[in-house]
């Protein structure tokens, strides 16, 4: 079994651990289950489909719509990325239950770093936000230099097909 495949099989058992959480969290709590479930719900297809195209775009454009209708209904940041941790930590638990070991690397990977830089853009957004601001901060990592590089070549990081 592929992340894929998971996602599109265990969809329901994933929201169901995630809405029961998120639920839990102040806002969240207070909009009631049902609109929790349709959020957790909008987050994890958006985050299925960017794995499955290996795009992001969407992802990211619902990150921070998200962002924006949250930040107008009172929430805190930190209250979103929580909501953001319940549905990793729901496909991570389903992962680990059901995907081969010799999948799970890659499948989780992805998932993280769809979920990553939606956080980012939650963050993003939040902060533009928060200031007043038109202008959101730019990724600047290209100018920096890191002692430590990985000394990995492109190639070592492309999934064996």
């Amino acid at each position: 079994m592929k992340i894929e495949d998971l996602l599109r099989d265990d969809e329901p058992a994933i929201l169901a651990e995630a809405v029961r959480t998120t639920a839990q969290l102040s806002h969240y709590r207070r909009d009631g289950e049902e609109a929790t479930r349709r959020r957790v719900q909008a987050l994890y297809r958006a985050v299925a489909r960017a794995v499955h195209a290996r795009d992001l775009d969407d992802l990211l454009a619902h990150a921070a719509r998200i962002a924006r209708e949250r930040f107008q209904g009172g929430y805190e940041q930190a209250e979103v990325e929580a909501a953001f941790a319940t549905l990793e930590e729901a496909i991570e638990r389903q992962a680990l239950a059901r995907m081969p070991k010799d999948e799970l690397a890659w499948g989780l990977g992805l998932v993280a770093t769809a979920l990553g830089h939606a956080r980012a853009e939650l963050g993003r957004t939040f902060a533009t936000l928060a200031h007043g601001s038109r202008l959101g901060a730019v990724d600047l990592t290209s100018v920096f230099t890191r002692s430590e590089q990985s000394g990995r070549s492109v190639e070592e990081l492309v999934y064996p097909v």
